[in-house]
């Protein structure tokens, strides 16, 4: 929106300038005093939408930083998935790397699977 009216204030602004220099009424004063307040107006509007602009973007870093601290955006539920897996299957709780279902105690690498303790 903000660069929306930027652009119409600078393409009126040369509109008027164009319309100026086709018509030869550039040495009209009251055209030229329409002129400059048309430059300034955009220079002024160009200003104080750089200004909210840079305001925003602090509120957003200042955000950012405090919210990094808690964990409480939508960034911080990020759940973290190896390289291997599946991305859309759901992932089961437990070990995964024994197989089947193992008793904790049990689980160890390289040895035979028990099932339930058997």
């Amino acid at each position: 929106m903000k660069a929306a009216i930027r652009l119409f204030m600078v393409l009126v602004t040369l509109v008027v300038i164009l319309m100026a220099w086709v018509t030869h009424q550039l040495g009209n004063q009251k055209i030229q005093l329409l002129i400059i307040a048309l430059v300034a107006t955009s220079f002024a509007l160009f200003l104080v939408l750089n200004l909210l602009e840079q305001r925003e973007l602090r509120k957003q870093r200042k955000r950012r930083e405090s919210g990094s601290d808690h964990e409480t955006g939508p960034e911080g539920k990020v759940q973290k998935r190896s390289d291997t897996s599946f991305a859309l299957r759901d992932r089961k709780a437990g070990l995964t790397w024994g197989g089947g279902n193992i008793k904790a105690s049990e689980a160890t690498r390289g040895t035979k699977r028990k099932f339930l303790g058997m």
